[in-house]
């Protein structure tokens, strides 16, 4: 019994590691976000400029640094600040012609995206932890699975819940979960040191 329990901790432990890996694209709020355009027979290539989640279009005119194949541009941090889609637009003389081109790119709170599948193993686990030190009598189980709900709920007011950044999910649903961590963690440890 003890065995499958183990072995299911270590499978969700993996599991979340898993959902939490980083995609191309997705970049995290307030963070530098190196552009990059490809074009082996251009002779330049400028941003012109730049439309934020908001609409607000950042009008840039900026020569981008040519590396080899490779132009190269840096957006400050400063002009990250929302989250959602960004539309990049330049121009460049693709095949000796001027020709616009246009990308985009995503920016969340965490750097990720489609976190609601971490973030529902990550409750899973931790709940699954609680549980079976309900259910085995062991309080340190209970201990360990409220400090992990304290760090969810650090990690929710951080970085917003499944890609919200509001005061109403980030701030609520992250002290509620720091709350019920504490109760736990505290409830626990204090049973166990008074009463084991």
């Amino acid at each position: 019994m003890k065995n499958k329990l183990l072995m299911t901790l270590i499978l969700g432990i993996l599991l979340t590691s898993i959902a939490s890996a980083t995609l191309l694209g997705t970049f995290k709020q307030n963070q530098n976000i190196p552009l990059i355009q490809t074009c082996p027979d251009c002779t330049y290539n400028k941003i012109t400029y730049i439309q934020k989640p908001d609409g607000a279009i950042l009008n840039f005119n900026v020569e981008m640094d040519k590396d080899g194949t490779f132009y190269n541009w840096t957006l400050d941090s400063n002009y990250t600040d929302q989250i959602g889609i960004y539309l990049i637009n330049g121009i460049g003389d693709i095949g000796g012609t001027e020709d616009t081109w246009y990308y985009d790119f995503d920016v969340t709170p965490s750097g990720f995206i489609d976190t609601l599948g971490f973030y529902i193993v990550l409750l899973v686990v931790l709940g699954g932890i609680v549980i079976l030190g309900f259910s085995i009598n062991e309080a340190w189980f209970v201990v360990l699975g409220g400090l992990g709900f304290i760090m969810l709920g650090i990690y929710s007011i951080n970085f917003g819940v499944v890609g919200f950044r509001d005061m109403f999910m980030t701030w609520g649903l992250g002290l509620f979960e720091i709350a019920v961590g504490a109760i736990l963690s505290i409830g626990a440890g204090i049973q166990k040191l008074y009463y084991d």
